[in-house]
């Protein structure tokens, strides 16, 4: 199934930015596209980021830790926060109602899975577990 999304969804993608957008007459095209941009690029960073701390903790292995530092301060599962904004910065760039529904999505997809790792945190972890930090959505969810 997630095969056949994938490939759907990519052909989607790129049928939108080859054949159907008509750029050339959209005149607030460059302002969105770089803002766009930033905002992929932003969330790439949070993304990679928390992925490769997750990485380091696995590595030094002694069990589970809670992850610290960055993003973590603010939501159990940076990488998912990063993920969402960096497919927000697509549908931004491309805007596109494909580019939106890929991050419908995504958030379909991930903020389920954040809300479920953050309920396994605070049962693994209890008392240690920090307090204000969210599942997914800093400050909100």
């Amino acid at each position: 199934m997630a095969f056949t999304f994938n490939l759907f969804n990519s052909y989607l993608q790129t049928r939108w930015v080859s054949e159907y957008a008509d750029y050339r007459t959209d005149e607030w095209f460059w302002w969105r596209f770089c803002v766009g941009l930033a905002v992929f690029l932003g969330g790439m960073a949070v993304n990679v980021k928390s992925d490769m701390e997750l990485m380091k903790l696995k590595s030094a292995g002694g069990g589970y830790k809670i992850p610290r530092g960055g993003f973590f301060e603010l939501v159990s599962c940076p990488n998912y926060s990063g993920e969402i904004v960096e497919w927000l910065g697509w549908g931004l760039m491309t805007g596109s109602w494909v580019g939106l529904g890929f991050f419908v999505y995504t958030c379909a997809n991930l903020v389920p899975r954040a809300r479920a790792n953050h309920k396994w945190y605070m049962g693994k972890f209890g008392e240690d577990y920090p307090k204000g930090r969210k599942a997914v959505i800093p400050f909100v969810y």
